[in-house]
């Protein structure tokens, strides 16, 4: 098992590296999820905490779907960084809600029970 400082310089040597929504193979599914998390805020850029707050609870939802055998790594990552890319387009005037709009039509993102 890796160490979380190990994750960590893994994960900025690719951020620095990458500028695509690919996520790397090769590191677990929390340092994917945290990959993923910095790339969501690189594209949609938070304005405030509630932002923040919806990007860590989406991050969150993503990791529990691979858990649970519902997506698979990393490919649902970059999926669901291609949809903050095309929320992220230049006629949109609040990327955030339009991100989550797109997972919610797409991915039923809110949806499940528990």
């Amino acid at each position: 098992m890796e160490t979380l400082g190990h994750i960590t310089n893994k994960i900025h040597k690719i951020i620095s590296q990458q500028v695509d929504c690919k996520i790397d193979k090769t590191i677990g599914v929390e340092g994917q999820a945290l990959l993923f998390y910095e790339r969501l805020t690189q594209i949609i850029r938070p304005r405030n905490q509630s932002d923040r707050t919806c990007f860590r609870r989406v991050t969150n939802w993503v990791v529990r779907g691979i858990k649970d055998g519902k997506y698979h790594s990393p490919e649902i990552f970059e999926t669901v960084l291609g949809y903050a890319t095309e929320a992220a387009g230049p006629d949109s005037r609040n990327p955030a809600a339009v991100f989550m709009k797109i997972l919610k039509d797409e991915m039923g993102y809110g949806k499940e029970t528990t």
